[in-house]
């Protein structure tokens, strides 16, 4: 299909900035990814050492230990939650990359 001069000109710079935003999404996306992958490792790292703690009965200076595990089990829940959001936004990032790089490749077309 042609286009006048300033059409052609005007999807040039509506590409660019498409590219532009194509480029901060997936910035934004590998930035989200290692915060949740640093999350998992966090979570992993709780739920092993809760494993450890809850392997045998507890003796009597272990009774704080026993309160220390159920505070790190709610914060291993709400890591886990925080992780479930990062991941949410880590697929919304991830599909507005693919949008803005599909319209960028349809204007350039």
């Amino acid at each position: 299909m042609p286009v006048s001069g300033r059409r052609h000109q005007a999807l040039q710079r509506d590409n660019a900035q498409l590219l532009q935003d194509n480029v901060q999404l997936l910035r934004e996306l590998r930035e989200v990814t290692e915060e949740r992958d640093a999350a998992r490792e966090v979570v992993r790292g709780l739920s092993e050492r809760n494993q450890q703690l809850t392997g045998r009965p507890l003796a009597g200076g272990e009774i704080a230990l026993a309160r220390a595990l159920r505070q790190s089990e709610e914060a291993r829940a709400l890591l886990a939650a925080q992780l479930d959001l990062l991941q949410a936004a880590n697929e919304g990032a991830a599909r507005e990359s693919y949008d803005a790089a599909k319209v960028a490749r349809a204007v350039a077309a």
